[in-house]
């Protein structure tokens, strides 16, 4: 890959390394996780269209664009997300990285199935060595965690998000096709994916209430800028770059960074296991990235 695309590749991979920490300082607060994510994403989505409006670029889109822009919106931004955080309130979050690692797979067979998008040798293989890592260092920790019962319906809700987020996924590239600019549907989807999140608070979520303590907004406004703003925009560039096998592996790499940011701010220890797993995602990943783009 040349040089921006590695840059676009690596600022997601450590950023979101962090967010799995960050995130833990916003669970279990008084204020109700789906309000959290919809505040989280509204919040972005103002950002992003600051900078466009600022920039003079361009910010209105065709009725059908606004369609696939709600579309992506609602699948990655609200249903994703809100099934991720209340998932993680029943689960490890071990087995929540298991889940989305699943999309290196997912986006390019949805992709095969709506575009008639190839799947290359590449993707399978690099895949694999990723899924199979990930696998290695979280789920013998998970399911000790858990003490051998798990909540099935989190388990199952951390599949559909993987699959809300690969639907999401699929619809961008048809965005990309269109040549909407990125930062443009980004801020669209966005604000549709915050006020469905917003909307499903109110309908379902507890009553809302105002978190108070400090780190809640530290964490907060960490995961609006830098979580979702520069990791999104430089997420979907990538895959309109260099298409959906690389972009889905930050996917992999990113839970393996968290095992490290654990290591350097909580003192965890790895087994030979983890290890071992350590070794297989960045193989894979080295085998997906050297290939021809996908």
């Amino acid at each position: 890959m040349p040089r921006s695309s590695w840059i676009l590749f690596l600022v997601p991979v450590v950023i979101w390394s962090t967010t799995f920490y960050a995130i833990t300082f916003q669970l279990n607060s008084a204020t109700p996780e789906p309000y959290s994510v919809g505040v989280r994403f509204l919040v972005a989505s103002l950002i992003v269209f600051i900078y466009l409006l600022s920039t003079k670029s361009k910010v209105s889109l065709s009725k059908y664009d606004h369609g696939l822009a709600a579309v992506s919106g609602v699948f990655s931004y609200a249903v994703s997300y809100v099934l991720t955080y209340v998932s993680e309130l029943a689960i490890p979050s071990g087995l929540v990285a298991i889940a989305f690692t699943l999309m290196v797979f997912l986006t390019p067979a949805f992709a095969r199935v709506a575009y008639g998008h190839a799947i290359t040798r590449t993707t399978w293989v690099g895949g694999s060595l990723g899924v199979l890592g990930v696998i290695l260092c979280f789920l013998p920790g998970a399911l000790l965690q858990s003490e051998g019962k798990l909540a099935l319906w989190a388990v199952f809700a951390m599949l559909i998000a993987a699959v809300a987020s690969s639907i999401a996924a699929v619809v961008s590239m048809k965005l990309n096709e269109r040549r909407v600019p990125v930062a443009t549907y980004t801020a669209w989807s966005m604000a549709y994916g915050g006020g469905a999140a917003i909307i499903y608070a109110l309908l379902f979520a507890p009553p809302f209430a105002l978190e108070t303590r400090l780190s809640f907004w530290l964490a907060f406004v960490y995961l609006a800028v830098l979580g979702t703003v520069i990791t999104f925009l430089c997420y979907l560039e990538l895959m309109r770059r260099e298409g959906s096998a690389r972009a889905m592996y930050i996917g992999v790499l990113s839970p393996v960074g968290a095992l490290l940011v654990s290591i350097a701010l909580e003192g965890l220890r790895l087994d030979a296991l983890a290890w071992a797993g350590i070794g297989f995602a960045l193989a894979g990943a080295f085998y997906t990235l050297r290939g021809k783009s996908t």
